[in-house]
């Protein structure tokens, strides 16, 4: 958790919020409507005045921030073992499966205090971008808006720690460093949308898709529901992989 690396990767969780957040002001049609969801990513300035504006940018950034904890976490188990510390770990601590899950509480926590901070910064610049763009932030300050703020947070917190877990299974199989973020970058940025591309279904069943969509909120083909039970099926079984690849395989194979 003191590695640079983690500090620099919370550091650009929130770079990355905050950069969403400027694009969906700045690229959003200032004409009127022509869809009625207001919590779509790139909704026409009306609708960013509704009570779901002040998060809009931090949802919309969920996809990059879940692809970056993916590969964190990716990197930083595959180095334990590219380093070797994770046998002298295990000298200490050979209840191997009761650290990998005190680990994983770890980094969710580090992950729930990191995606605070970026919504701050993510409000704070709504804030500053809807005076930009004259954009009417009444509503942003009510009940309903304040509930909505709630809802996304724990949706993206959700669906990165889905990530992470994702990125931990990838890192304990594979066990190289270059070729674990190697893979969970082309998998989960590339390959995944080339597929969607070709396969209209492919938003209800892969699992970075899937993720996103619990981040998003649902979709309008599986609602909410559906991509939440589904991701909680992919976190399950990524979690059982790499459990059971730590607690069966030699460390130093």
């Amino acid at each position: 958790m003191r590695r640079p690396g983690t500090a620099i990767a919370m550091g650009a969780l929130a770079a990355l919020s905050t950069l969403s957040t400027v694009l969906s002001f700045a690229l959003a049609d200032d004409g009127p409507p022509t869809f009625d969801d207001p919590t779509s990513l790139l909704p026409p300035l009306p609708a960013l005045a509704t009570p779901a504006g002040l998060v809009l940018g931090f949802r919309a950034g969920s996809t990059f921030t879940g692809m970056l904890l993916l590969v964190l976490c990716a990197a930083m188990v595959a180095t334990e073992y590219g380093q070797g510390t994770i046998r002298v770990i295990f000298m200490r601590e050979p209840r191997r499966v009761s650290w990998l899950a005190g680990r994983m509480a770890a980094v969710t926590g580090l992950l729930a205090v990191a995606l605070v901070g970026a919504f701050l910064l993510s409000a704070a610049t709504a804030i500053l971008m809807a005076q930009i763009r004259g954009v009417d932030t009444g509503q942003w300050w009510t009940a309903a808006a304040m509930r909505q703020v709630g809802k996304d947070y724990l949706n993206v917190l959700v669906a990165t720690t889905f990530f992470a877990i994702a990125g931990t299974a990838l890192g304990l199989l594979i066990r190289s460093t270059t070729t674990a973020v190697l893979v969970g970058v082309v998998w989960t940025f590339p390959l995944e949308h080339i597929i969607q591309n070709a396969w209209l279904d492919a938003t209800s069943w892969l699992p970075g898709l899937v993720f996103t969509d619990i981040a998003t909120g649902g979709n309008a083909v599986s609602g909410y529901r559906g991509p939440l039970l589904l991701g909680i099926g992919y976190a399950v079984a990524f979690a059982v992989a790499g459990a059971t690849s730590l607690a069966r395989r030699d460390v130093t194979a």
